[in-house]
């Protein structure tokens, strides 16, 4: 479907996981340029539509190890939309993501002095093999996810038991902290979802949400295309953007009426 300035978010954010599964780099974006140039109905004193850059979002090609896909996925390696690196300096402690809800990496899950500080009593362990290394205190209550960061794995099934994992620590008025190995791929994908579900919103937004928290963030594709899955199950595939035009850096651009959606929550 060809791309124009006035293109829908879900259009748009298909067609970018498309080209980018079905083209190697550097050829992804310069297929997904070349559709939207080649779209006869959009005027022709348009520019076309910015697009997500595709540097930092990577496909590993081997689920054997778990730890060599993250190492491969550094936070520090993300790119920006324009594919130039993001800044190195990226918090090294939990991001808060809503009051209750943190988003961090494998270090932060060992740092007692951080869990304390947040009040974090709930752990969600996105790994199929990092230890919840206080499980046998009692302090804290775990919960695994063994996913790996690889194409090939289904983290959408787990989706249901995660948010309400969530969703008891909130009721609790514990703090939870979501992880994964970096903090930048299967932790952000769920986070994600836990937005999408307890904010109605689309996958977009959601994710403009976590972005605007914490910068470095790269879920590989096939975690986004799941989460794509998710927006039509839950009923929240919009026809258009509701942005101006742009704003439209889909997947990338914070987007200013979040944060009174994310306030919507937090006062509840």
């Amino acid at each position: 479907m060809p791309l124009c300035r006035q293109g829908c978010t879900g259009e748009v954010s298909r067609l970018a996981i498309l080209y980018q599964v079905a083209f190697p780099p550097p050829f992804a974006e310069f297929a997904l340029h070349c559709e939207t140039n080649l779209d006869s109905s959009c005027s022709s004193s348009s520019p076309p539509l910015p697009v997500l850059g595709l540097g930092g979002l990577r496909i590993s090609s081997d689920s054997s190890s778990d730890i060599e896909s993250d190492i491969d996925r550094d936070p520090n390696s993300a790119t920006d939309s324009d594919g130039s690196p993001l800044s190195n300096n990226q918090p090294s402690f939990p991001v808060e993501i809503l009051p209750y809800l943190y988003l961090g990496c494998a270090k932060d899950s060992t740092n007692l002095d951080v869990l304390e500080e947040f009040g974090i009593k709930y752990i969600l362990n996105v790994t199929p093999n990092l230890p919840n290394l206080f499980e046998n205190a009692g302090e804290f209550k775990y919960k695994q996810i063994p996913i790996s960061d690889h194409w090939s794995q289904n983290l959408s099934q787990f989706f249901p038991e995660a948010i309400s994992f969530i969703d008891e620590a909130r009721g609790k008025n514990c703090g939870v902290l979501v992880h994964c190995l970096a903090g930048i791929s299967r932790s952000v994908t769920v986070t994600v979802a836990y937005l999408m579900q307890k904010l109605n919103l689309s996958m977009n937004d959601a994710y403009d949400i976590v972005k605007m928290k914490k910068s470095n963030i790269s879920p590989n594709f096939n975690f986004m295309g799941q989460l794509l899955d998710f927006e039509r199950t839950l009923g929240l595939s919009s026809p258009c953007d509701n942005r101006v035009p742009n704003q439209q850096l889909y997947f990338t651009t914070p987007s200013n009426q979040n944060v009174f959606q994310v306030d919507s929550l937090q006062s509840t």
